[in-house]
């Protein structure tokens, strides 16, 4: 007999975006069922990175930096590395309010973000993978079975929250977003351990990984999270495959072997695709709406969407909180306040991080860029201010980024 369960709200996926959306509904007073097909902790390929922006989120839903910091590593600077082995540094060994962010392993991250919410949660399905859905804009019909059991489980919910990670099913099941490669990067991470690292950083733009690049993320004072991004035109153009590369970089970049120096490989190489914020599509329809890594909310540039995961989120509860309140239906055209806030609050960001991520996809462009990034301040701050911030519509023509640009320290 398969068992029915009654919500206001589905949300498929536990990850930082599944968990602060359960809290956000909760705090709206909307009952919530959580649905993941892992179970916690459990670990995500990513560079680890967490910026302050988005500590400042977390803070809104209770979370205290100096406890997610039990398992992280503290960062106060950032160095970028060109084609040609310029350096451009940003912050100081010192802590600094205006570097001020950090590394934490997704595995400890994400499962602090996790027991927070599924303590909330009406209904904690984790150990279950969704196989069916049927939306509409008044009821929400998903089947999920017990990957341990077997056994199945039907949720009944008013609107869903899809935040099932970059190869949502959901969003596959619904025929949304659908994929390219003019939009995709692929990721690897490996662990290195054994050697003492400092607070910093280290972006590496090796001309076989542009636009890509390799990273070097410290989690703790003797391990780093080291990891490449990069596209498919590599492999088409070489035959190499991404691990070849990453491997290749590692072993000849005179640079990185130099931060590496004295540490040794933890454990096995793990990838994961990143689906970016450029791709074209809708990220709501009747019932449901995509957050983080489902929606595809991940900088073309940087490759981060830990910020815009949480951030969308709690939009996402936000908006579902009020429909729900007023009783009205969640339908796509009721959502369209979500789609349309995403393109004015997040695409801008995206947008002009994929001018300069086109841009570096010239080895002749990146070399030049970050020559005079090493020389000229004006030239670092462009950099630093379009690589990871989130810039609002019209940023590039409003005189006073360019005067950030020129003035900023």
């Amino acid at each position: 007999m398969i068992e029915t369960i009654n919500v206001d709200v589905a949300i498929v996926g536990a990850g930082p975006a599944g968990s602060a959306a359960a809290l956000s509904c909760h705090k709206h007073g909307l009952s919530v069922a959580l649905i993941d097909k892992a179970v916690f902790p459990r670990d995500k390929v990513c560079g680890d990175g967490i910026p302050l922006k988005t500590f400042k989120l977390l803070e809104e839903l209770g979370f205290n930096e100096q406890d997610l910091f039990k398992d992280g590593f503290k960062i106060n600077r950032l160095k970028v590395y060109g084609p040609d082995h310029h350096v451009t540094t940003y912050g100081g060994l010192t802590p600094d309010a205006s570097t001020k962010s950090g590394c934490i392993p997704r595995k400890a991250f994400d499962n602090a973000l996790y027991r927070r919410a599924a303590a909330i949660c009406r209904y904690n399905l984790t150990g279950y993978k969704l196989e069916a859905i049927e939306n509409g804009a008044n009821i929400q019909t998903l089947r999920v079975r017990s990957l341990k059991t077997k056994s199945e489980q039907t949720v009944v919910a008013r609107a869903v929250i899809a935040a099932d990670g970059a190869n949502s099913y959901t969003a596959r099941l619904l025929k949304l977003l659908k994929r390219d490669q003019a939009h995709h990067f692929d990721g690897l991470r490996w662990y290195f351990k054994g050697k003492r690292f400092d607070s910093s950083v280290h972006l590496f733009y090796d001309k076989r990984t542009l636009p890509g690049y390799v990273w070097v993320f410290p989690v703790a004072r003797d391990m780093a999270n080291v990891g490449i991004m990069i596209n498919k035109k590599h492999k088409k153009n070489t035959g190499a495959t991404i691990r070849d590369i990453f491997i290749d970089v590692l072993e000849s970049n005179p640079r990185l072997k130099a931060v590496l120096n004295g540490a040794e490989p933890l454990d096995e190489i793990k990838g994961a695709p990143l689906p970016l914020g450029t791709l074209p599509g809708s990220r709501i329809t009747d019932g449901v709406v995509l957050v983080g890594d489902a929606a595809a909310f991940i900088n073309p540039v940087t490759g981060g969407g830990i910020y815009f995961a949480i951030l969308s989120a709690m939009k996402a509860a936000d908006i579902l909180a009020e429909l729900l309140g007023k009783n009205v239906p969640v339908s796509k055209q009721n959502l369209q306040q979500y789609e349309h806030w995403w393109r004015q609050t997040i695409f801008p960001g995206f947008f002009y991080s994929d001018r300069l991520k086109k841009k570096l996809d010239s080895e002749r462009f990146a070399r030049l860029f970050f020559w005079l990034s090493s020389r000229f301040k004006p030239v670092a701050n462009y950099f630093i201010m379009v690589y990871g911030r989130p810039l609002p519509k019209g940023a590039l023509r409003h005189p006073f980024f360019w005067l950030r640009v020129l003035m900023g320290k």
